[in-house]
């Protein structure tokens, strides 16, 4: 009696294995042919989702650069230095180029302005020669004529000492006219000139002295 309960219970658990097999789509060899086949066959895959090793990397397009300032309708740009800071003072080089394609005259000294950050005027000293020029680096005024692509120097002198309780503004932009009658250029800059406000300003000058 307990030989054939065991027997029938093996039979039972026989059965009740299959259907569970057959509940989860997995298909034996001698599966029936009613059973659907659920393995993926290599040749239904997508090439594409799988990384090709050894393969070239795909090209990648450079960003578009930034465009460079235009040359102005005068036919000449200004740009700025870095600023020297030895002994307190401060020091840093305009450059005048001839940027277009006609010989480009200039005479005597740049006509030098500053802006606050909210693009307010400052008041300004100019001044010429004066003793922190370093000795006559100052060359004086004189007529020069530029080829396309050649250059001027002008040099400008300061000191950020501050000498009283005042508030004292910086520039944070720098205005330059090459010469009279031209429309004034403005960059960036930054100007730490104390309250003092006093600015020296060299002659155009094809090489600096000293």
């Amino acid at each position: 009696m307990s030989r054939t309960i065991g027997r029938a219970a093996g039979v039972v658990a026989a059965v009740t294995a299959a259907g569970v097999l057959a509940g989860c789509g997995v298909t034996s060899d001698a599966g029936g042919s009613g059973d659907r086949d659920h393995r993926v066959k290599a040749d239904r895959l997508d090439p594409s989702a799988f990384p090709r090793y050894g393969a070239p990397s795909p090209a990648v397009v450079p960003s578009v650069a930034p465009t460079p300032a235009t040359c102005p309708r005068s036919g000449a740009v200004v740009t700025t230095g870095v600023v020297d800071t030895a002994m307190g003072r401060r020091a840093t080089v305009v450059e005048l180029t001839n940027c277009g394609t006609r010989p480009y005259d200039v005479d005597g000294y740049p006509r030098i302005g500053a802006l606050d950050a909210d693009r307010e005027a400052l008041e300004l000293t100019i001044t010429h020669d004066h003793p922190y020029t370093d000795a006559g680096r100052d060359q004086g005024p004189k007529p020069l004529t530029l080829l396309p692509g050649q250059s001027v120097k002008s040099v400008l002198n300061w000191n950020n000492r501050v000498t009283s309780f005042d508030p004292v503004t910086e520039g944070a932009y720098l205005v330059v006219t090459p010469k009279e009658g031209e429309r004034p250029q403005t960059l960036p800059f930054r100007l730490d000139i104390g309250t003092s406000g006093e600015l020296d300003v060299t002659a155009w000058a094809r090489d600096l002295l000293g």
